[in-house]
């Protein structure tokens, strides 16, 4: 956690509530200047050609791999998750992007062809160029406090824009190390810069001249984002958690399916924005799960495992819906309580029998806590599945593919996963994003590249052909076109050939237009 101070934030470990360190904040009324220097450093790499951006994100690979102790260290004094997940879920996911990047970024953004077949336009050639945007402007949560900037940032660098960082206030020496590796790797001054502190920089950066934010948070931050950046015109993409459904099918392999709950639903803590938070289990199967996860549940240390909430505030909240739960019928299988020990601690926890009106079913936890509920069959649990605003992720677990399929196409989210969930965020070749309250737009993948570029048509006229729909107008030239019309959109071949017979003038006319 962190404490923000008038000139600086008070960086506190959850695990011990030692204090970290002390950041200086970034005054916001700071951030304008902060953006015209990314810009002038911009201004030099957009030329920059795509294979001298991938030569810096090679060499960021290289210096994030040297200093990948320094950075999973930083990251679990800051968050106390595991150190092994300060690996795979921070330095996996952005070494991946890096090579991604760097093998496939310059074919994505090459000027891509647009085939212009129709008579009048056979003299045109015409291309889609992939033009940087300018400056964006990334605001990163604490949950991933390095691989969420880092793997948006690199994504911004190969689209040749720059970058303002607005890390998290509790977690500003993760957001720091990103612009340090970037530097390390030979990135212009200025290229990625950071701005500490908390919502007033990060409203101050939307309001200082950024041409994109890209947003990681709760749906309620993300809404005020959207409409500060609204007033200005300027594009958000935004990626505001979820509330992840696991539907567990009669067929599925029972072991593999309760592993892989386990650890989507508690893994980070459970602060994971496309965690499993309810799980949904065919009846047949659904004792046996609940008991097993029950039982694998209460085998997770403390401390090597699972690590703490990020906060006080956070873990009453987790707190509140396991009471609001449980008052409404819903039965604790494991866990439910905060052990004593120092630190924002909260046991993980499985619900189960909780009604579909509980706060913990329509509200994303962020918790270690996971309720599992009874359904009938596929139609029930994909109408639960479905039945809640956040549609960020969803899994369908079962050993036959075509089932899966069947059922996953009928699944409301931005990612569906069969017997594994959430994976796809470390593979840089997948889209990531959501829908509904999940929030819109898309970062990694090429979807993600072409949200950080400007899509411009440009063209080269090959002759000296006058438009026919040129000045001047007359009747003749509106009975012409509506003949011209007729010949060239006809749904079928018989009916374009029969027009163009019967408006030979007419097109003889048009033609005439042409070469005045």
């Amino acid at each position: 956690m962190a404490v923000v101070a008038a000139h600086e934030l008070e960086v506190v470990s959850p695990a011990t509530l030692e204090v970290v360190a002390r950041v200086p904040c970034t005054p916001p009324e700071n951030l304008p200047a902060l953006v015209a220097a990314s810009r002038r450093a911009h201004a030099r790499w957009r030329e920059t050609p795509p294979s001298d951006r991938a030569v810096v994100l090679r060499a960021a690979a290289a210096a994030l791999l040297e200093r990948a102790d320094e950075v999973a260290d930083t990251v679990v004094a800051e968050t106390g998750k595991p150190r092994v997940e300060a690996f795979t879920s921070e330095l996996f996911p952005s070494l991946d992007a890096l090579g991604w990047l760097a093998r496939h970024a310059h074919r994505a953004l090459a000027p891509q062809r647009v085939a212009l077949r129709r008579p009048h336009l056979l003299h045109k050639r015409a291309w889609i160029r992939y033009d940087p945007l300018g400056v964006v402007g990334v605001i990163s949560p604490w949950n991933f406090p390095f691989a969420i900037p880092f793997t948006q940032i690199a994504f911004a660098l190969a689209a040749g824009n720059a970058v303002v960082l607005k890390p998290s206030e509790l977690t500003p020496l993760s957001g720091a190390l990103v612009a340090d590796v970037f530097a390390a790797a030979g990135a212009p001054d200025g290229l990625v810069a950071v701005a500490q502190g908390g919502g007033d920089v990060g409203s101050a950066l939307v309001g200082a001249g950024v041409d994109k934010v890209v947003f990681t948070g709760s749906a309620e931050a993300g809404r005020a984002v959207a409409a500060a950046a609204g007033e200005r015109l300027v594009p958000v993409t935004l990626e505001l958690g979820g509330n992840d459904a696991m539907v567990v099918l009669e067929d599925a392999d029972l072991d593999r399916a309760v592993a892989g709950a386990l650890w989507a639903s508690f893994s980070n803590c459970g602060q994971v924005c496309a965690g499993v938070e309810r799980i949904l289990v065919e009846s047949s199967l659904y004792e046996p799960f609940v008991e097993e996860l029950g039982r694998r549940a209460r085998g997770l240390r403390l401390g090597v495992d699972v690590g703490p909430l990020v906060s006080a505030e956070q873990r009453a909240r987790v707190a509140a819906l396991v009471e609001d739960a449980v008052e409404r019928g819903g039965r604790v299988v494991c866990g439910g309580r905060a052990p004593e020990r120092r630190g924002w601690w909260y046991e993980p926890t499985v619900l189960a029998d909780v009604p579909p009106d509980a706060r913990v079913e329509l509200e994303e936890t962020f918790g270690p806590v996971v309720t599992v509920r009874r359904v009938a069959g596929e139609d029930a649990a994909v109408a639960a599945a479905n039945g809640v605003e956040q549609a960020l992720g969803a899994s369908v677990w079962t050993r036959d593919a075509e089932r899966a399929a069947r059922v996953g196409r009928r699944l409301r989210a931005g990612a569906v996963w069969h017997n594994d969930h959430a994976y796809s965020y470390a593979a840089a070749q997948a889209p990531w994003g959501g829908r509904g309250a999940s929030g819109f737009g898309r970062t990694h993948s090429t979807h993600g590249l072409y949200e950080l570029t400007s899509p411009t048509f440009v063209d080269r006229d090959r002759g000296n052909v006058t438009p026919p729909w040129w000045f001047p107008y007359d009747e003749g030239a509106a009975t012409a076109f509506s003949a011209a019309a007729r010949v060239l959109y006809a749904p079928r071949l018989a009916q374009r050939a029969a027009q163009a017979w019967r408006s030979r003038s007419e097109l003889v006319e048009l033609a005439r237009r042409s070469v005045r």
